[in-house]
């Protein structure tokens, strides 16, 4: 019996062992996946403030497109309205020329 007792002993140690070995990894693995965590937050906040920047610009770029946009309706406008002075004064010369 005594010697059962050491096998059973020495086997316990053993498990023990090898328990404590997996804890081991099990402790490192937890670490190593708490730093992929923490990394993939850093990205993803990251490319949040990225996304708030480019929406950012967007807006800058549709506020400019509207101004450009503007500035060549004034143009048209213009070029518009010197067609209508010009006819507006062929117009008078043809009402000048026939009241004469």
């Amino acid at each position: 019996m005594n010697q059962e007792l050491k096998d059973i002993i020495i086997r316990l140690e053993t498990r023990v062992r090898q328990l404590i070995m997996q804890q081991k990894e099990m402790q490192d693995e937890q670490e190593k996946l708490r730093q992929q965590l923490s990394e993939k937050d850093e990205k993803i906040l990251s490319l949040q403030i990225q996304n708030e920047e480019l929406k950012q610009q967007y807006s800058r770029l549709k506020m400019a497109k509207y101004i450009d946009m503007a500035d060549n309706d004034v143009k048209d406008m213009r070029g518009r309205i010197r067609t209508m002075v010009r006819d507006i004064d062929r117009c008078i010369s043809m009402l000048k020329v026939t009241t004469q």
